[in-house]
């Protein structure tokens, strides 16, 4: 079954809303190591910097998906029996 509109919704907002939290610590105790780096606008630098990010974004979006594909999952099983 797929699914419906509303929890699609409510996916993509947790998902938003968790992403922008874990960006904000990133920010406060990720970038500062690279203070120097940043200002100097290193290449390498800015490379790392959006792998770090791009990595954490697909972990949590696969974490994300993972889950609430066994809520509906289990939704559905409860449903049926």
């Amino acid at each position: 079954m797929s699914q419906t509109k509303i929890s699609s919704a409510v996916e993509t907002i947790i998902s938003v809303g968790v992403g922008y939290i874990i960006s904000l610590m990133l920010n406060l105790y990720f970038l500062p190591l690279f203070v120097v780096d940043i200002s100097n606008q290193i290449l390498s630098t800015a490379i790392i910097i959006g792998l770090v990010y791009t990595v954490v974004s697909l972990i949590r979006s696969y974490c994300f998906r993972r889950f609430f594909e066994k809520r509906a999952e289990t939704y559905n099983n409860n449903i049926v029996q």
